[in-house]
């Protein structure tokens, strides 16, 4: 695996990021009180909330549309996919939207988390989906 230890910072902040995306879709919980949950218990860490909050504010307000990427565009219905899986492609979903990674980087670095958070195999299901994605020309602003 590369050397990330000079990324630290925005590594930790991605993996947070993928946990309370999981925790918003598992329980379905406000935003603002996992926001918090995370501040108070991260405080002694270096984390970049500033995005951490943008990812998942953004993220919370598009779950509709990002549900409807991966169900209609990408054929993936929710009984196919581990929940961490979804978050890790919210988050994927996020990334090629927004393009302030390029798609390589982006779609490597979920390979990263789901290698981190999912099962042995889930990573070649999240390459083939957000590779699948990163060639489709959909619209991601529905």
């Amino acid at each position: 695996m590369k050397n990330l230890a000079k990324h630290k910072v925005a590594v930790r902040t991605r993996e947070y990021i993928v946990q309370a995306i999981f925790q918003l879709l598992f329980n379905n919980e406000s935003v603002d009180s996992i926001i918090k949950q995370f501040e108070d218990e991260h405080s002694g860490k270096k984390v970049d909330f500033v995005n951490f909050i943008k990812v998942l504010s953004v993220i919370n307000k598009r779950k509709d549309v990002f549900s409807s990427i991966l169900n209609s565009d990408l054929g993936l219905k929710d009984s196919e996919m581990e929940l961490i899986d979804k978050s890790i492609l919210f988050y994927g979903i996020y990334e090629l939207e927004n393009k302030e990674l390029p798609k390589e980087i982006a779609i490597d670095e979920c390979i990263r988390l789901s290698r981190k958070f999912s099962s042995p195999d889930s990573y070649k299901f999240i390459n083939a989906y957000l590779d699948k994605l990163s060639k489709l020309n959909i619209n991601l602003d529905k």
